[in-house]
């Protein structure tokens, strides 16, 4: 209801804008948090089976957020449409990725589907080109889209795209879930639930995940009869409280602030954050192929910022239809 009572040219204004400062540090944070997500995973899948990972992630992330929650005393929105769309989400956004996710690896190196995740970008630019009215396809976004993607390339090896021919259903497993991510972030822009408080919308699609994963785990697999090793469980909590509920608060700001393209690019920079855990803590090396390939994501993130300001300016007043004034 708050969406709908904010004038259209200041929701322009908003969207119109480019980024600050601080949107950058969370599209970094974001990044560093998801860049340790693909070696928790498989961590976690060394005694814990698939399903039974990700009904179990987005439980706890649940917990997590529902304490926050009530701590901070928020309210969970009590209209149907809401939930509904929570439930949608609670599907594209979680349960399918994540099972899609943990199952692709599964099948391939982490290495390729670093790769297949920055899709997500690509996604997102094309979903909101077509379903959104202040998100449309541009000269700097397309190009800084593909220069970023062209860069995870440079960065992961273009050698591991040799393994392309090799468990193609693994491959298509993580690229069809990189493909939810993107289009759940347009859809939750185009139903206007990042409006609403992001710690809200996270404990309420995790609360609609659970439910729905959890009896899964149980049918589909045993988690009863799993031993899981400490380093499994504990890569599981790092898992659910920070790449999942901390990770979706900053999400849904950053939809909610400045939108789902410049938000998808933080996959860009999960392939970078990886090779700096790799570095930090697995004594990874590097050579200066992956620092040329860093400064190329870089340079995407900061073509698709280009030309916003003169597009606003050159723009005019927008009109209910969302087309600006001649």
């Amino acid at each position: 209801m708050k969406l709908l009572l904010t004038p259209i040219g200041s929701l322009y204004e908003m969207l119109s804008d480019k980024p600050k400062f601080h949107h950058y540090l969370l599209l970094v944070l974001l990044g560093a948090i998801w860049g340790s997500s693909f070696f928790l995973i498989k961590v976690t899948l060394e005694t814990v089976s698939p399903v039974t990972l990700t009904a179990f992630r987005l439980f706890f992330a649940f917990l997590a957020l529902t304490a926050l929650v009530m701590v901070l005393g928020k309210k969970f929105p009590t209209d149907m449409g809401t939930w509904r769309r929570y439930g949608i989400i609670a599907v594209t956004g979680n349960i399918l990725p994540f099972i899609l996710i943990s199952w692709g690896e599964l099948h391939i190196d982490s290495g390729l589907a670093a790769i297949l995740m920055s899709v997500v970008p690509l996604t997102a630019l094309f979903v909101a080109h077509f379903w959104t009215d202040d998100e449309k396809m541009s000269l700097p976004k397309i190009t800084g889209t593909l220069v970023g993607f062209c860069g995870v390339i440079l960065l992961v090896g273009p050698d591991v795209l040799k393994g392309l021919g090799d468990s193609v259903l693994g491959q298509l497993a993580v690229a069809f879930a990189s493909f939810c991510y993107g289009a759940t972030s347009v859809y939750a822009r185009k139903t206007g639930l990042v409006k609403l408080d992001p710690i809200v919308n996270g404990s309420a699609i995790l609360l609609c995940a659970s439910v729905m994963a959890i009896p899964m785990a149980f049918i589909l697999e045993d988690p009863l009869s799993l031993d899981p090793t400490l380093e499994s469980i504990g890569a599981l909590i790092s898992l659910a409280v920070l790449s999942t509920a901390i990770a979706y608060i900053i999400l849904y700001y950053l939809l909610g602030s400045v939108g789902a393209n410049f938000t998808a690019l933080n996959n860009y920079l999960v392939p970078v954050f990886g090779m700096v855990w790799g570095y930090m803590f697995l004594s990874e090396s590097y050579g200066m192929d992956a620092f040329v390939a860093l400064a190329v994501i870089l340079f995407g993130i900061i073509i698709t910022q280009l030309g916003k300001k003169r597009r606003k300016i050159l723009g005019g007043p927008v009109l209910a239809s969302g087309k600006t004034g001649e």
